[in-house]
């Protein structure tokens, strides 16, 4: 381990060195706090020992300028003063100091705390790998989630998609997806899972995984049917009344979701849509104002005896469905306010005829305008389905 001694005294100084260095550690010693900051600054310094009183500035002022630079690993640091008045030692812990001892130094407790800065160090380091083992697994965790997303600007079956998610933690409780349900009908679906984090990220990949299609066998979107060849393409409200049989929320699992669901007849060019909870989807159609899809019911897993039904819309070429969570709506501008529907919908109209990854790359920007930054306290998703 490496100290740095910063003390003004000589004959104090060269007693803790010989101290310090019958005990093992290897030290640095200066005499004053500038050069105890270049030295912290270039060798990976892991305790600090200081004077509070220095001239060119205390060990207080050294303290605050330590915990400043924001370094890469811990530094302890020890307070050592003459000051008698137990306000000192609090103002030196405000300053950062992990501990405090007093002049005339008795070397056996300046051993101890010592030992005791070792042994939080120790810890310190532990945690450290333990969170960089965390974060390894939360990035590999979000890749995987986001192989689960359709690829953007894909076409299926004369449908175009593309899209924005801004995750606000490693992993998203939004997700979506976008995929051939038969050769006349196309599915698509949104759903944000309620909170943050591992949890709401582990549901929505857990929900993604039940919303991918099969053709081989009956699922949560197809069933076996004697009436047609091989199966039956559920309706929307039906599947998600069947996930809110199966996703109810108890002690175990809190975590309740808001979705869309819709089925794309690219043969007669309707869709059959269902709102669970979800922001009301925005439809533009070609040559005319956008418009909200009111409709739906309860987000899933919040009663068991909740009963949905779905919008039929017609669509034409040229027309264009918006998806979106409310972390989009409910987004904060640095002034406190709330981006809100009636300005997602002004975009809408005010972009059309852009195509839909330009409509993307300018929500991007909007919105990250709108924040500050591309930092969000909620997932931020976006979904643009173009109907050709």
């Amino acid at each position: 381990m490496r100290i740095l001694i910063v003390e003004d005294n000589l004959l104090t100084r060269v007693m803790m060195e010989r101290y310090i260095e019958k005990w093992g550690y290897t030290f640095y010693s200066v005499d004053n706090i500038n050069s105890a900051l270049a030295l912290i600054l270039t060798e990976k310094i892991q305790m600090v020992i200081t004077d509070w009183i220095m001239p060119g500035g205390n060990g207080t002022v050294l303290c605050q300028q330590v915990r400043a630079l924001k370094l890469p690993f811990y530094t302890y640091l020890i307070l050592v003063t003459s000051l008698e008045d137990s306000q000192y030692a609090v103002e030196g812990m405000d300053a950062g100091a992990d501990d405090f001892i007093r002049k005339p130094l008795h070397f056996d407790e300046l051993h101890a705390r010592i030992k005791a800065g070792k042994r939080v160090l120790a810890l310190e380091k532990k945690l450290t790998e333990a969170i960089e083992i965390i974060n390894r697994d939360l990035s590999l965790a979000a890749n995987m989630q986001h192989s689960l997303l359709p690829i953007a600007t894909s076409n299926i079956q004369g449908i175009s998609i593309d899209w924005l998610l801004y995750p606000s933690t490693s992993g998203s409780g939004d997700t979506f997806n976008f995929f051939r349900l038969d050769e006349s009908h196309v599915g698509f679906h949104i759903i944000d899972v309620a909170g943050h984090g591992i949890a709401s990220a582990m549901q929505s990949s857990i929900l993604s995984r039940l919303m991918s299609p099969d053709t081989t066998c009956s699922n949560l979107l197809k069933f076996s049917s004697p009436e047609a060849p091989y199966y039956a393409l559920r309706s929307a409200p039906a599947v998600i009344t069947n996930l809110n049989q199966d996703f109810q929320t108890d002690v175990n699992n809190i975590l309740f979701f808001t979705m869309i669901y819709g089925v794309i007849d690219t043969i007669s060019r309707t869709i059959d849509l269902c709102q669970a909870g979800h922001p009301y989807p925005i439809f533009l159609p070609s040559g005319k104002p956008a418009e909200f899809i009111i409709g739906g019911g309860l987000p899933v897993g919040v009663i068991i005896e909740a009963t949905y039904q779905s919008v039929q819309l017609n669509y034409n070429s040229g027309d264009r469905l918006f998806l979106y969570s409310d972390g989009i709506t409910e987004c904060e501008s640095v002034s406190g306010e709330m981006f809100g529907a009636e300005r997602l919908q002004w975009f809408v109209n005010e972009t059309r005829h852009l195509k839909i990854s330009e409509v993307i790359s300018q929500i991007n920007e909007l919105i990250s305008s709108w924040r500050g930054g591309n930092y969000f306290e909620d997932d931020v998703s976006l979904v643009i389905l173009e109907f050709c």
